[in-house]
């Protein structure tokens, strides 16, 4: 036979010595299961359209030995030369040694890094980069102090529309 217990929580909750023992607010651990999960979903429905046209990025990435330069010159007490397929500015006092390396990039090229590998140390060598128009993107490497860079490859990286 079915008996129903009656009473209020309170008196189920009581601990063995009969003091009464907190119980959880039910709306407040529906909401702590519950509402994280329904805030992301709102979030990812509300994301939806804006991200419904974006259209996906593919890596690209081209790289050069250092030997295989655009142009190259060297003003001064400066020299470059060949070691293999390396490319060596020298100064050994005033002038300068520049070697610039240019890319071309895939239509609709996003943001541009570069990065040129050097062998060993190369004090006073300068790096900078230049986005020439939308499918041109240069590296140049200038030594413009006493010293010796040797280049083995400069190196870019974009993501474009694929």
């Amino acid at each position: 036979m079915f008996c129903p217990v009656r009473g209020t929580p309170q008196e189920f909750a009581k601990s063995n010595d009969g003091t009464p023992r907190p119980i959880s607010n039910a709306w407040r651990l529906l909401l702590a299961r519950f509402l994280a999960p329904i805030a992301l979903v709102i979030a990812l429905l509300a994301a939806a359209p804006a991200t419904a046209g974006v259209v996906p990025k593919v890596y690209g990435g081209q790289i050069r030995l250092g030997g295989a330069t655009a142009s190259r010159s060297a003003t001064g007490a400066c020299s470059i030369s060949e070691a293999g397929t390396d490319l060596v500015l020298r100064c050994d006092g005033k002038g300068s040694a520049q070697a610039k390396y240019l890319f071309t990039l895939p239509a609709k090229a996003g943001s541009v890094t570069a990065q040129v590998n050097f062998y060993g140390t190369h004090p006073g060598a300068k790096v900078a980069t230049k986005r020439v128009s939308d499918t041109q993107f240069r590296v140049t490497v200038t030594q413009g102090v006493q010293g010796r860079a040797d280049v083995e490859s400069v190196m870019i990286e974009y993501y474009y529309s694929g």
